[in-house]
């Protein structure tokens, strides 16, 4: 039986929320990301997925203008489901007061905004975001299934980052024996619930989902994360898709209606780390790298 909506929750979902569109882009395209979109975020290990959500969330908080400062913010509320427990808050702090600062370079602001202003400024920010923290797949759920409360309280909230939603693949896989139903429950659940919290409220949905399985492509393969670099040296003007390779549950397939491949840059040459992103909504293969202020895009 379906419960009754309540009025907090009626008003909720048809009040309107910060928009996304235009937060980056290079990625997304000047209409993107919109509203109901779920956009996964491929790749191995050190490919930049975990920067690439800090890079968001600090446009996504940070406000179009501060002190006369344009910052291209959308002072829009982020929750952040954390389940590598690889993101630092501490990292995020510093990509945004550096951000900041070379915005106010650029428009000749930087003498007048002093450290205490920028750091009280800066924790003001901090409060549209919301960390959660899982460790398995049955706490995902639960943490889930009460985040509606939280998003009908707070109206800013226009995007839900999950890092990652494969976490616990391995886990579910082996507790859940040979039956491949009892394999795929929790994440059916969580697809269910995610489902409904962002077409109901409006949302934005990004996660992260690293490399499992191996693929075969044209004349190549990969397998994990070794298979993946070696196949990236060639890739100049390949389509990034070639190095997707799906394992989740068919109903978070169904869900997906972006995705976006990151892979790291190892043709000879490179002087540093670079990495490149790719995918049905990103404009073209982008080459970027990961600096103290957060990513920076070399096109």
């Amino acid at each position: 039986m379906a419960t009754k909506e309540t009025g907090i929750q009626f008003l909720a979902r048809l009040g309107s929320r910060p928009s996304l569109t235009g937060i980056q882009p290079i990625i997304f395209g000047e209409q993107g990301p919109q509203t109901k979109d779920v956009i996964e975020l491929y790749g191995g290990e050190g490919t930049g997925k975990t920067e690439l959500l800090v890079h968001l969330i600090c446009r996504c908080i940070l406000p179009e203008y501060w002190n006369n400062v344009p910052l291209d913010g959308h002072g829009a509320g982020v929750v952040f489901i954390d389940t590598d427990f690889k993101f630092s808050v501490i990292r995020l702090v510093t990509v945004i007061e550096k951000y900041i600062l070379d915005k106010a370079r650029d428009c000749s602001k930087f003498t007048a905004i002093d450290s205490d202003s920028i750091e009280s400024f800066i924790r003001e920010c901090l409060k549209k975001l919301h960390i959660l923290r899982c460790t398995s797949s049955e706490q995902l759920v639960v943490t889930l299934h009460n985040l509606e409360n939280l998003i009908c309280n707070e109206s800013s909230v226009s995007v839900i980052m999950i890092d990652s939603i494969s976490t616990f693949y391995w886990i579910d896989k082996s507790n859940g024996g040979d039956s491949i139903q009892a394999q795929e429950s929790n994440m059916k659940y969580v697809t269910e619930i995610l489902s409904k919290l962002i077409n109901t409220y409006n949302l934005t949905l990004l996660v992260t989902k690293a490399v499992v399985y191996k693929k075969k492509g044209q004349n190549d393969c990969f397998e994990g994360e070794s298979g993946m670099q070696s196949l990236s040296k060639h890739f100049a003007n390949q389509d990034l898709e070639l190095f997707h390779a799906e394992f989740m549950c068919k109903p978070w397939q169904r869900l997906v209606s972006h995705r976006l491949v990151l892979v790291k840059d190892l043709r000879e040459g490179n002087q540093e780390q670079l990495f490149v992103i790719g995918g049905d909504c990103a404009q073209g293969n982008q080459t970027f790298k990961v600096c103290e202020s957060g990513i920076k895009f070399l096109s």
